[in-house]
């Protein structure tokens, strides 16, 4: 495994672009139903992702990135149904 900080961050990129494409093909039936990729938990574990990687990076305490990992599950579940209700409101869905 690589030290740089450019790898990191371009894997992390990368997943998260990933899981984005992978839910609207979904969405919009590109992808058969069976790869079903909810918003909400998908939300919840990418920003968590993205938290964890970002307290690893700056070498934070276990403690600490435990803390931010709950944070990003819980503020990625609002974010996405937050997001998921607009949606249906402006009727995208």
């Amino acid at each position: 495994m690589t030290d740089h900080v450019i790898a990191w961050t371009h894997a992390i990129f990368s997943a998260v672009l990933a899981a984005a494409v992978v839910a609207a093909a979904t969405r919009v039936r590109l992808l058969p139903e069976v790869i079903d990729v909810s918003i909400i938990p998908t939300g919840s574990g990418v920003l968590s992702l993205m938290f964890v990687s970002y307290g690893g990076l700056r070498r934070f305490h276990p403690d600490r990135i435990a803390r931010l990992s709950m944070l990003g599950t819980l503020l990625g579940g609002v974010v996405a149904a937050a997001a998921l209700l607009i949606a249906l409101a402006v009727d995208v869905l």
